[in-house]
C-alpha cells in the first residue's frame, strides 16, 4: 500500500479543516455519511478494525490501514480518521489504487 501518499493527503486534509480524528467523532460521521473516507493505523485493536470495516462496507466508504496516523495528522495517539471531502477522499483512493 502506499502509504506516504495517503498520509500525505492526510495532512493537508487536516491542515484545510476537512479531517475529523476520534473514534466517537468518526463513528458519526460514518453513520451519518459525512465521512467519505476512513483511515485508522495499523495498531488500533482487532475488534475495533473489525467494527469499523463493517460499518464502511454497509456505508460504501473505503477504509485504509496506515502506519502512524497520529504523526501523519498532527495528533499523536489517535487511531482513526475521516476524512470529509471529496476531493482529499479521491486523492485517498487513487493512492489505494495505485497500491494495488
Amino acid at each position: 500500500m502506499n502509504s506516504n501518499r495517503i498520509r500525505t493527503a492526510l495532512g493537508f486534509a487536516m491542515r484545510a479543516g476537512k479531517c475529523i480524528s476520534g473514534d466517537f467523532v468518526c463513528e458519526k460521521a460514518v453513520k451519518g455519511k459525512t465521512a467519505l473516507a476512513v483511515v485508522m493505523d495499523e495498531g488500533v485493536s482487532d475488534a475495533t478494525r473489525e467494527r469499523y470495516a463493517g460499518m464502511c462496507e454497509r456505508a460504501g466508504i473505503p477504509c485504509v490501514l496506515v502506519e502512524d496516523l497520529g504523526r501523519a495528522i498532527g495528533k499523536d495517539n489517535r487511531m482513526i480518521a475521516a476524512v470529509t471531502d471529496v476531493g482529499f477522499a479521491r486523492m485517498i483512493r487513487e493512492a489505494m489504487e495505485a497500491s494495488e
